[in-house]
């Protein structure tokens, strides 16, 4: 593992953001970003579609499965993906999954509050349309 370096101290976030995305270490993650993927299978299509079709967007990351908390175990034989997150102090296992997209796509809908019981669950549909106030004559 390789050791941490430390940029500085500084006062607000944004500085700190800035301070990384100028050093080294930043560029090589911006240029991570903009290496071509390679094409998602059938599922993670189709996992990306749904997406679009919640109004979702699957969060990048420099990671080598392209997308924020999404890993690949190296110990696992399987071929899946494994989705994890930090609340609070604790890192919470969520599931492991066929495609990196899968599992950026229930992440999606965890940040999102939506239901995440069902990866495969279409979004609830819209609300009906609310009666009009004009009335209109019958045909008859």
């Amino acid at each position: 593992m390789a050791a941490s370096k430390s940029l500085g101290y500084f006062a607000t976030a944004e500085e700190a953001a800035t301070a990384y995305a100028r050093s080294e270490y930043g560029r090589a993650d911006a240029a991570k970003l903009l290496q071509p993927r390679p094409a998602p299978t059938a599922a993670g299509a189709e996992a990306i579609r749904q997406a679009g079709r919640e109004g979702l967007t699957l969060a990048a990351s420099s990671n080598i499965s392209g997308y924020k908390n999404v890993i690949k175990p190296k110990e696992r034989s399987s071929k899946k993906y494994k989705l994890s997150v930090t609340v609070g102090s604790k890192n919470v296992h969520l599931g492991y999954f066929a495609t990196a997209e899968q599992a950026a796509l229930f992440y999606a809908r965890r940040e999102a509050g939506r239901d995440t019981s069902d990866l495969t669950a279409p979004p609830p549909p819209p609300p009906p349309p609310a009666p009009s106030s004009a009335t209109g004559a019958e045909l008859g």
